[in-house]
C-alpha cells in the first residue's frame, strides 16, 4: 500500500519452532514468517510482508520475537491481534500487538538479546509430552563447574568457534551482558544469555560446550581456548534445537517482555 496510507504496528509472537523450517521465508517449506503472512493477507487482503527482530533455526522456539508490519491506518491493534490469533494456527500465538512509529525496525533498533536453553536432566526429559520443549539430557551434570565456567562469558568476546561453519570471520565479536544457569523446581537446568547479537547456531554451540565440560566429556580449559579461537581446539558441537527459545528483545525503551518461558515451573 502507498506509504502515506500505512500505519505501523509491531508485535510479540510466540512459537513452537517444533513444525517449522525456522523463522525466514523458504521455498516449499512451512516458516513461521511464511504462516504469519499468510494470515495477513486474508485478514488485510493485501500481501503483507513482516520483518523480525531475529531469524530462528528449525526448531527453535520463541517467547519474545518481535515482528513489525503496515497496515491500513483504520485497523487497531486490539483487531489485529484478535485477527491474527483467529488466523494462525496452534503453534503460533500473538501475545501483544501496538501501533508504532513508522520507522520502527525490530531487528535494527533492538539492543539487547535474551535466549534461554532448557536441559531436561531427570528421566521424565524422555516423555513426548516434553521432550520436544528442551534437551532431554536424562543425565547429571556438574551444576557447579557449569556456573564456574558459565562466568567467563561476560564481556566482549569473539564468538566465531561458536559460530556455524561458512559465517563470515568479520563481525564474530559479540558484547555478552548477562549469563548463568538456573536449576527449576522440576529439576530441569535453564541457561539464560543476554548479548547485544547472536552469531548463528551461537547458543546451541556454547550450550554443547558447557554441557560436555559439566558431563565430564570435555576439559573446563577447553572453554577460553574456542573463545580465544585456538585453531587446536576441539570444534564444539551444538545442542539440539528444542531446548532453544527467544525470549526477549531489549530496546532503548526496555525490554518486550520479562524473561521466563510460559508453562516452565520456576
Amino acid at each position: 500500500m502507498p506509504e502515506h496510507s500505512a500505519a505501523r504496528f509491531r508485535a510479540t509472537v510466540h512459537y513452537d519452532g517444533t513444525a517449522f523450517s525456522g523463522w525466514q521465508l523458504q521455498p516449499e517449506e512451512r516458516t513461521v514468517q511464511g504462516v504469519i503472512e499468510e494470515a495477513l493477507a486474508r485478514l488485510l487482503t493485501v500481501p503483507t510482508r513482516v520483518t523480525a527482530a531475529g531469524r530462528t533455526d528449525t526448531g527453535v522456539h520463541a517467547v519474545g520475537q518481535e515482528i513489525a508490519l503496515d497496515a491500513a491506518p483504520h485497523w487497531s491493534a486490539p483487531d489485529l491481534r484478535r485477527g491474527l490469533n483467529a488466523l494462525t494456527p496452534d503453534d503460533i500465538w500473538i501475545e501483544q500487538v501496538s501501533r508504532t512509529r513508522a520507522d520502527f525496525h525490530p531487528r535494527y533498533d533492538a539492543v539487547l538479546r535474551r535466549y534461554e536453553y532448557v536441559v531436561g536432566l531427570w528421566p521424565n526429559a524422555a516423555s513426548p509430552l516434553r521432550s520436544g520443549r528442551l534437551w532431554p539430557l536424562c543425565r547429571e551434570v556438574d551444576v557447579a563447574l557449569l556456573a564456574d565456567c558459565t562466568r567467563h562469558l561476560p564481556g566482549e568476546s569473539s564468538f566465531g568457534r561458536f559460530a556455524k561453519s561458512g559465517q563470515p570471520d568479520r563481525a564474530t565479536r559479540c558484547r555478552v551482558e548477562e549469563a548463568g544457569w538456573r536449576q527449576t523446581t522440576a529439576g530441569d537446568l535453564v541457561f539464560t544469555i543476554v548479548a547485544d547479537r547472536f552469531l548463528h547456531r551461537m547458543v546451541r554451540y556454547l550450550v554443547g560446550t558447557l554441557i560436555e565440560i559439566g558431563n565430564g566429556q570435555r576439559d573446563a580449559e577447553e572453554l577460553s581456548r574456542l573463545l580465544d579461537e585456538d585453531p587446536e581446539a576441539r570444534p564444539p558441537s551444538p545442542a539440539p534445537p528444542s531446548g532453544l527459545y527467544l525470549t526477549g528483545v531489549c530496546y532503548p525503551e526496555g525490554w518486550n517482555r520479562p524473561p521466563g518461558i510460559p508453562g516452565l515451573p520456576s
